[in-house]
C-alpha cells in the first residue's frame, strides 16, 4: 500500500527555497523525482528539457504546481533511448 502524501506521490519532496524558485531549483527537482524511485537516473532523461517544457507549462520554476500526471506525461516524453 503506497502511503506517501503529497502531489507527486513518491517523488514528493519538500525543497527548502530561502531565495525563492529558480532554474536551478528546477533542475534540482526534476532529478530528485526521476531519481526518487531507483528505477532511473538523470542520465535516462533529458533534464534540460523536461525543465524548459515543465516551466512553460506552469509558467513558474515551482514545478510542483503542476499536476503530477502532467509532469510525468513531460518526462515520459523525454526518456533517452
Amino acid at each position: 500500500m503506497n502511503n506517501t502524501k503529497g502531489r507527486f506521490g513518491l517523488a514528493d519532496r519538500t525543497f527548502p527555497v530561502a531565495a525563492g524558485f529558480s532554474r536551478e531549483t528546477a533542475i534540482a527537482f526534476v532529478i530528485d523525482a526521476v531519481e526518487s524511485t531507483g528505477a532511473a537516473t538523470r542520465n535516462d532523461f533529458d533534464i534540460d528539457r523536461i525543465v524548459t517544457t515543465a516551466h512553460e507549462m506552469a509558467d513558474d520554476w515551482d514545478l510542483q504546481t503542476l499536476a503530477p500526471d502532467t509532469f510525468w506525461r513531460i518526462a515520459a516524453g523525454c526518456i533517452r533511448y
